[in-house]
């Protein structure tokens, strides 16, 4: 325990009459917003790729549409047959289309074939993602050689000029390069869908080989075949990852190996490397299938990679009663063929699939050890006699809604079965952490895809058919929200953005980086009643129906104030289960401003110099930063709220305003101690909590524990720096450079934090709400990076010292100070002379103050004592946890009526 001290009696000062100004909470009554947004009242599927005349485009048996990065105006279909098709000026009354590649017609020119009855074809396209540069894309597809079925996934390049790739006309099958040719004794669950990751690998999914009831015994074991898996490889044939094991096919007459040598590699990190067990059966490590993720598929025909949370989902086909959708991990063992969803699977009495080889006379059992399967988030029954609305035998895994027309349906999993109840298309939703619902949305058979549209990123339904779809509303039931701003109620005069009756002005500490705006704000608890619930380092809790407004302003030329005009007012309204948000673009003549569309507006922002292109967001992008996590109003928390303003008779902290008003649950006490982020451009505050002050408001909503980013590391502040993933913090997308990390001490070239906040397009962070790069916060980051070559955390602290100093609570120089304080306050644990102090304790004018030097980067929090035994922090002016640039001598003064009580200082690590 740090040294104690005890203060005398400190005399009672009176305040000045008015030293705290007054928010008088008043009711809203004209606020006109809808308690919730309208909701579809159904949807129907209607032809993405009409004609003006009527009508619309269709094709010959369609399995997918792919585009590469960077394309917005065309889009590529994968015939079954083995045509790939492009649709030139997609955004044109009457687009195009014409053939990209015969891979069909060249087989057969070879003497080979692709068979495309039955379940074979040409099954799944994807662009590598530096096709612009490299023209490659990739096709799983059937092959018929020396008249033996087999299933190929194989590289292509487009006809073209590096750089330039996206313009390309044609590509030549000619240049087809071979990475995997599987022999294929069934003609069925061949499964067959592809994707690249954002960690930049290639995933393959892969069905059982087909027949019924795993009868070719694969889907079982990690060192057999490729059948029942799902497989990740490295097309880029990366330095540091590993060459794949040997994988004879002795019964492929024109390919006994299933693997073209050097055409990849395996991902070092991929899960199973090394296995010398699996199910409870020893297995030599030279055996195991190296490229498999995860493993116990049945067929397993379309699978999605969502971006912006990494979440992988997945369509298994079972065989008898149930269809399942899986979350998969890295490693996951779904359980097929012992199971058929999160059901026990017995095909038989008297044809059970056999383990643990394939020897006659074994029975189902499954392993007593080692077996440890995955429940799908969802399952559902082959037919609805129990009156089931979700049925069918062939589920098709679909995509996470990411688009900006059908708000509703943000981050809900769309997914549909083939044949099902003439074809459902379903949403599922994640109503709590694992917990997951389903509702019909549409019917519409053979729907055997689902993709993206380049123009507008809405879901593309494909079916077999022949037709390209896209979901529309069939109509909405709900309030519609006012098409002007002056008809939302919010301002009394929007000459003078004068807000109404009941509606605060607040300010933050630190601003979400808004492209150069100058930004107000303002929130509102309509009636007078409902309260906020208070939370000292996490979200406040929120009653339906408040609202926060923020306005923004820009510069037309940028850096000249007399050139600032009114660009956009931006709503956000507490429902009684989320929020939704809405957006209202300021008219040229500054008098009004009108409702931006739902799917959200892109425009270059008149007479603006430089040029400067702004997003009004839609409202599917507001919810998808306003999340649950991140506490849905990002800057309405503690310690973006803790500081002063002016309400009107002189400054106040905002916190103690808000209370004192009545618009918490409970009044708050201690606000002296509650924390506050420091700025970017405030030097006074150690780079570290600038650098975590600026990560918390910009990433949090995302990067979190339950957030939806597919990065590891944490943003909250309340993670300590050395927990939070950050320095040296290993990547899930290592963009191509083993040695790149979240951040690497003094190489800002290899850190990733600063490389995306560089980023232009879909690789810059944050995401959603900037076109333009955040020039201070970046420079704020690298300064930070470069520091860190000489930060220590505690553990290589204690490596450092010599001689060595044993654990945290030692005191090798027995100057009653442990080891973990030496490290807080810099102080030499192998020196008594050199221990921190407490400086001077003194009464002025009959008020106690404490001086002392604060450690830089270090909180330093007063606490007090009556009995040495219960403390709590002083709650005296300046007693806010802070983390000084450089060592700082600080002086706190006592609060009148402050009682006799025993002292001591509280250190604290970032």
């Amino acid at each position: 325990m740090p040294p104690i001290s005890r203060l005398p009696a400190i005399g009672l000062i009176a305040m000045a009459a008015g030293a705290h100004a007054q928010i008088v909470r008043q009711e809203n009554t004209t606020l006109n917003l809808p308690a919730s947004l309208p909701v579809a009242s159904g949807y129907t599927t209607v032809n993405a790729i009409p004609f003006a005349g009527g009508g619309g485009m269709t094709f010959l048996n369609p399995v997918c549409t792919a585009f590469p990065n960077g394309e917005t105006n065309r889009l590529y279909v994968a015939q079954r047959a083995g045509q790939v098709r492009v649709v030139n000026n997609l955004s044109a009354p009457n687009p195009s289309q014409a053939v990209f590649m015969d891979l069909g017609a060249y087989l057969t020119s070879m003497g080979q074939s692709l068979p495309f009855g039955d379940e074979n074809g040409l099954l799944s396209m994807v662009f590598h993602p530096d096709y612009n540069d490299n023209g490659f894309f990739y096709l799983y597809f059937s092959i018929t050689i020396n008249g033996q079925l087999h299933q190929r996934l194989a590289r292509f390049q487009a006809i073209g000029t590096p750089g330039s790739y996206n313009a390309a006309a044609s590509a030549d099958p000619a240049t087809m390069t071979p990475l995997l040719t599987i022999y294929d004794e069934a003609v069925n669950h061949n499964g067959g869908d592809l994707a690249f990751g954002a960690d930049g690998y290639l995933y393959l999914s892969l069905g059982d080989e087909g027949g019924g009831g795993d009868v070719y015994n694969n889907a079982r074991f990690i060192n057999k075949d490729f059948w029942g898996q799902l497989i990740r490889i490295d097309v880029d044939n990366r330095p540091e990852n590993l060459a794949p094991n040997p994988h004879s096919q002795p019964a492929s007459t024109s390919h006994p190996s299933a693997i073209h040598a050097g055409t990849y590699k395996v991902p070092a990190d991929n899960p199973f490397i090394g296995f010398t067990s699996w199910h409870g059966q020893t297995i030599a490590p030279s055996t195991v299938r190296t490229e498999i993720y995860a493993t116990g598929f049945r067929n397993p025909f379309r699978f999605t990679i969502d971006m912006p949370t990494g979440r992988l989902f997945l369509g298994d086909v079972g065989q008898l009663d149930w269809e399942e959708v899986d979350l998969v991990v890295k490693g996951g063992d779904y359980g097929w063929s012992w199971r058929e969803g999160a059901h026990d699977f017995y095909q038989s009495a008297t044809v059970p699939p056999r383990f643990p080889d394939n020897s006659p006379g074994t029975t189902n059992a499954k392993p007593a050890a080692g077996f440890t399967p995955i429940d799908p988030i969802f399952e559902y029954v082959s037919d609805n006699a129990a009156g089931s609305t979700i049925y069918g035998v062939s589920v098709c895994g679909g995509m996470v809604y990411r688009g900006n027309q059908l708000t509703e349906l943000q981050g809900k999993y769309l997914f549909s079965d083939i044949f099902g109840g003439g074809g459902i298309i379903a949403a599922l939703t994640e109503t709590s952490p694992g917990v997951w619902t389903a509702q019909q949305i549409a019917i519409r058979p053979q729907i055997v895809d689902f993709g993206i549209d380049p123009r507008n990123g809405e879901p593309l339904l494909c079916s077999l058919q022949g037709t390209i779809y896209k979901l529309q509303r069939t109509g909405t039931t709900g309030t519609a929200p006012p098409p002007t701003l002056s008809g939302t109620g919010a301002f009394s005069s929007l000459v003078t953005l004068t807000p109404g009756t009941g509606v605060v002005p607040y300010d933050a500490n630190v601003s979400f980086w808004s492209d150069h705006a100058i930004k107000s704000r303002w929130f509102s608890i309509p009636n007078a009643t409902d309260t906020i619930t208070f939370n000292a380092t996490g979200n406040w809790s929120f009653p339906a129906g408040m609202v926060w407004i923020k306005h923004f302003d820009i510069e037309t030329t940028r850096g000249n104030p007399a050139t600032k005009r009114r660009l956009e007012t931006r709503f956000l309204v507490k429902t009684a289960t989320d929020v939704y948000g809405l957006s209202y673009k300021w008219r040229s003549d500054q008098t009004d401003a009108d409702l931006v569309a739902e799917s959200g507006l892109t425009e270059v922002i008149p007479s603006s110099s430089p040029s400067q292109t702004w997003r009004y967001p839609s409202r599917g992008e507001c919810i998808m930063c306003h999340t649950a996590v991140g506490g849905h109003a990002l800057s309405f928390n503690t310690p973006q709220l803790n500081r002063s303003r002016d309400y009107g008779a002189g400054l106040q902290n905002q916190i103690q305003a808000l209370s004192d008003a009545g618009y918490f649950n409970t009044p708050v006490t201690g606000v002296n101690n509650l924390p506050a982020f420091a700025a970017a451009t405030d030097t006074t505050q150690s780079l570290e909590w600038r650098v975590r002050s600026y990560l918390a408001v910009n990433c949090v909503q995302c990067h979190q524990p339950g957030g939806a980013s597919q990065g590891t590391w944490d943003a909250r502040f309340t993670t300590k720096t050395d927990s939070a993933n950050l320095i040296n913090g290993l990547l899930v997308n290592n963009d191509g450079d083993a040695t790149n990390r979240f951040i690497v001490p003094g190489d800002a070239a290899h850190s990733m934090l600063l490389r995306r906040q560089q980023g232009a397009g879909i690789s810059r962070m944050p995401p959603l709400g900037t076109l333009e790069r955040d020039l201070v916060n970046e420079q704020l980051v690298s300064d930070w990076i470069a520091s860190l070559t000489t930060r220590q955390s505690f553990a290589q602290w204690l490596a450092a010292q010599s001689p060595p100093v044993g654990g945290a609570n030692d005191d090798p120089d027995g100057d009653g100070r442990g080891n973990l304080l030496e490290f807080l306050t810099g102080t030499d644990p192998n020196a008594s002379s050199s221990g921190w102090s407490y400086g001077l304790m003194q009464v002025v004018g009959g008020v106690a103050q404490f001086q002392f030097t604060h450690p830089a980067n270090r909180a330093a929090i007063i606490e007090v004592s009556s009995d040495l035994s219960a403390w709590r922090a002083w709650d005296a002016p300046g007693n806010t946890p802070q983390y000084p640039a450089s060592d700082t001598p600080r002086t706190i003064t006592a609060p009148p009526g402050s009682p006799d009580r025993f002292f001591r200082v509280r250190f604290e690590e970032l």
